[in-house]
């Protein structure tokens, strides 16, 4: 009996599940998928070492809190990464309907996606997929995510785990901030160069209001 192949699937977002004038005008969830996470989160500890050595304190790989050196420096060390690829999934806000205009349900509704993206494109052959999330949602958030996305998730081809894990805590899910971060800074404020910076990763994109017509809130 071979052994068994796990998915793993880390998610991280950038932009906000604001509907006001304080919001952002989009919203990116990422997925960093690999079958190999030891080997690209080892590139990442390797490089929080040296800079702990050279007497940094910029030892969370952030996009939006660290500086430009070691954005410079952990996108060069994602670049050199063989075991990862991309998907990114976002939206403009200003066309998600009154009823997806809260954080669970707009979550889950990335989180449906995504699963059903993973499971019908890459997890073919694989055994089973775990999805680790960022804690962007408070428990009782994550439960009524949980509850609206394991139903569809289950009619899928393979079994699926969802896991929240504070992208802090995790490496890999800081990698998944960095490509998120990347689209949203080419979409909202049209800066081309975070998104050039890891160029060389498969990375695909869509956007799921694609087919849009209706604008539900303006600035």
């Amino acid at each position: 009996m071979g052994a068994e192949r796990t998915l793993f699937v880390f998610l991280d977002e950038s932009g906000d599940m604001i509907f006001s004038d304080k919001g952002s005008d989009h919203f990116v969830l990422s997925a960093v998928y690999t079958e190999a996470p030891c080997h690209s989160s080892a590139g990442l500890q390797d490089l929080k070492y040296e800079l702990l050595a050279a007497g940094s304190r910029d030892l969370e790989f952030h996009a939006t809190e660290n500086s430009k050196g070691t954005r410079r420096r952990v996108a060069d060390q994602i670049r050199g990464l063989s075991n990862i690829k991309v998907h990114t999934l976002w939206i403009d806000k200003h066309y998600t309907a009154p009823k997806l205009q809260d954080p669970v349900a707009l979550f889950s509704l990335f989180g449906r996606a995504m699963g059903k993206w993973i499971a019908s494109v890459v997890a073919t052959n694989h055994d089973q997929v775990v999805m680790v999330f960022d804690s962007v949602l408070t428990g009782r958030q994550q439960d009524g995510f949980k509850s609206a996305v394991k139903p569809e998730l289950k009619q899928l081809s393979v079994p699926f785990r969802l896991v929240f894990h504070p992208v802090k805590s995790d490496l890999n899910g800081q990698i998944a901030d960095y490509f998120s971060w990347a689209w949203f800074r080419h979409i909202e404020r049209g800066d081309p160069e975070p998104r050039s910076s890891l160029a060389g990763i498969p990375w695909t994109e869509f956007h799921l209001f694609r087919n849009g017509h209706t604008r539900y809130w303006k600035k």
